[in-house]
């Protein structure tokens, strides 16, 4: 009898242990539950987050895009634009010169049929030198001027074309033009053609290398 009521309690001890441990079971699948819940919302959390971001930054990219483009096209407008102006201030510029060079051809002109009509010397000669001065002031006024051409010899602003010996000027030293030079501002468009002077010594050393 004794036997049979610790079987009783030890199978009692067992359901219990048993109960015990399907109720431990339960709280851990049920916490296992909640926690997979949770990363199912955190993972829903972020994947609306990155849906937005998303959003945003394909909303951004059409903002730049749009931006690009008109963009593209200001800078198409602005080159033809640009174009157009240059073409006009060259057109304007000749017409300009033109009109100046003009003035120049009808004295030109006139003087012809000065000359046709006088055998006055002095008058032809008065008549050329008038349209010699405006031909000078009109490549001053666009800014053409004469090259210097004295004193020593500037290989960026003469070409020498002959020598001279001399002993009464300085070596290197400029004694004749041939041709004047002509400058656009401060670019060199036409040396001054010079004859430069060199020492007798060096022109007997020239005559001992040949």
């Amino acid at each position: 009898m004794a036997d049979k009521n610790q079987d009783i309690e030890i199978s009692i001890e067992e359901k219990e242990v048993n109960k015990e441990q399907e109720e431990l079971k339960q709280e851990e699948n049920k916490e296992e539950k909640m926690e997979t819940e949770e990363n199912i919302e955190q993972l829903k959390q972020e994947i609306n987050q990155l849906k937005e971001k998303l959003q945003k930054t394909e909303e951004q990219a059409k903002k730049l895009s749009i931006l690009y483009q008109t963009l593209s096209q200001d800078f198409e407008s602005y080159k033809l634009r640009t174009l157009k102006e240059k073409e006009q201030i060259k057109e304007e510029t000749i017409e300009k010169l033109a009109k100046e060079l003009l003035n120049i051809v009808d004295n030109f002109e006139k003087a012809i049929e000065s000359a046709k009509l006088s055998d006055d010397i002095s008058s032809l000669a008065k008549g050329v030198q008038m349209i010699h001065y405006q031909l000078v002031k009109f490549l001053e006024n666009i800014g053409i001027n004469e090259v210097i051409a004295e004193g020593e010899f500037n290989p960026s602003h003469h070409e020498a074309i002959d020598t001279y010996i001399s002993t009464e000027h300085k070596p290197n030293e400029i004694v004749k033009v041939l041709q004047k030079g002509y400058k656009y501002k401060e670019k060199v468009i036409r040396p001054a053609k010079v004859v430069v002077a060199i020492p007798p010594e060096e022109k007997e050393e020239q005559e001992k290398n040949k």
